[in-house]
């Protein structure tokens, strides 16, 4: 799965956490300890952490005059890995055209800095994600945050619809939204589809006699989730960077097709006794020596997530403050990789099981015939929408709202739909 991986463009951090000529990151991603910097000239490098004399940490480097310099020895490299300067050699000697440190391709797009680990002379295009290219007022980089898990496990509670009612419910349907969602079908009926890019599903819950109420979600390889679109059209979206077997990265981004968003648009960092923020809540402060230090949540298994029995009892299902949170103490709770040998699964977890046959028939392929995994070199093919909206329960969901899944239209499937609908999303 690894190789898989270094077939993707995968999202590292934000663009505004690297300044040009400033400190340099301590980050780690598949496995690999890395430091990230912004070199003079604004182009990021993602280069080895040890430096190939003698191993010295480049994250205590010097960022200076489009390169890094080990502080050990002075030798530095631009962007690309070439060593530029090795002050400790004799004038004459040509030792440093020799030297090349690990390094890997790095693109700014989006507010966000990705990372191609794959074969540096065949680099794909950056994916095409819609969010990457509208402008930043219609972009939302809501929450971000540390999940101590794998990458599959955490990205599976996205494309799990059934659990919505349950941990991210309130307990009575008469109070406001705040407390958590509700409706009254709870088991829904799931119908999945395979794309070139993955596979999406539709999740149908009946609304009334003649009407049902689709949920829709897309899983994009490798590492892509967009759940189900509120009802004015915003889309939100998951992305899962690995940083080794039982860490990963968790990324929040919304946005809008057409409209500018009329709230700050910085990371939601907040938490109440009831959900009514979404994030991951504060972060610890800086964790020095640790990869993505400003990245770690102060809720966490140490405190349970900051549960409040209390609120469990009266108001909703869990008591822990934030959506994201509920699904961070549900994943992390089942071990940084948990025996799928002793699930269960049913019906409703129909999706969970065609993605983890789709993620291992890609490995097995690449393996054994090398067949490029889906969609790595197709990058226009990530420019795709999930939904939720009200049809007449005789539609066929997936021709009705085929235009906005796949960014044919800019109108809400739901803008006409929800007219006197007795529900609504939070």
């Amino acid at each position: 799965m690894g190789a898989v991986m270094r077939h993707y463009w995968l999202p590292v951090m934000y663009s505004w956490e690297l300044e040009p000529d400033g400190a340099p990151l301590k980050i780690r991603l598949l496995g690999e300890n890395l430091t990230a910097f912004r070199q003079t000239d604004g182009r990021v490098g993602i280069m080895a952490e040890a430096c190939p004399h003698r191993g010295a940490s480049m994250f205590f480097g010097r960022n200076e005059e489009n390169g890094l310099r080990c502080v050990y020895h002075g030798w530095k490299f631009d962007v690309d890995g070439a060593c530029t300067d090795m002050p400790n050699e004799p004038a004459e000697s040509n030792f440093r055209h020799k030297i090349h440190i690990t390094s890997y391709q790095a693109a700014d797009r989006g507010g966000v800095i990705w990372a191609y680990m794959g074969d540096q002379q065949n680099v794909p295009g950056l994916p095409d994600f819609e969010w990457c290219s509208l402008p930043e007022t219609q972009v939302h980089h809501a929450y971000k945050g540390i999940y101590e898990c794998n990458w599959v496990q955490a990205l599976e509670g996205d494309i799990d619809t059934c659990h919505l009612y349950f941990l991210h419910g309130r307990l009575d349907p008469k109070d406001p939204p705040t407390y958590g969602v509700w409706h009254d079908d709870k088991a829904p009926r799931l119908e999945t589809v395979e794309t070139e890019y993955g596979l999406y599903y539709g999740a149908r819950r009946q609304e009334s006699e003649d009407l049902a109420y689709w949920r829709t979600t897309q899983f994009l390889f490798p590492i892509f989730s967009m759940f189900p679109a509120q009802e004015d059209g915003t889309v939100p979206s998951h992305m899962y960077t690995p940083i080794d077997d039982n860490l990963t990265m968790h990324w929040g981004v919304r946005w809008h097709p057409t409209k500018a968003f009329n709230h700050d648009r910085k990371l939601v960092q907040k938490v109440a006794k009831v959900p009514e923020y979404n994030g991951m809540g504060p972060m610890q402060p800086k964790r020095h020596g640790e990869p993505f230090a400003d990245w770690w949540p102060v809720a966490d298994l140490s405190n349970d997530f900051l549960m409040d029995r209390e609120v469990q009892r009266t108001k909703n299902y869990t008591g822990i403050p934030t959506v994201r949170l509920q699904d961070a103490a549900v994943i992390w709770s089942m071990g940084p990789i948990y025996d799928r040998t002793e699930e269960h699964l049913g019906t409703t977890d129909g999706m969970i099981i065609q993605v983890r046959r789709k993620l291992i028939r890609a490995a097995k392929l690449l393996r054994d015939a090398g067949t490029p995994p889906p969609a790595s070199e197709h990058p226009e093919l990530y420019r795709v929408r999930s939904c939720s909206t009200v049809l007449p329960a005789s539609a066929d969901w997936k021709e009705a709202l085929a235009d906005w899944h796949f960014g044919r239209t800019t109108v809400p499937p739901s803008e006409q739909a929800y007219a006197g609908r007795n529900y609504r999303e939070r």
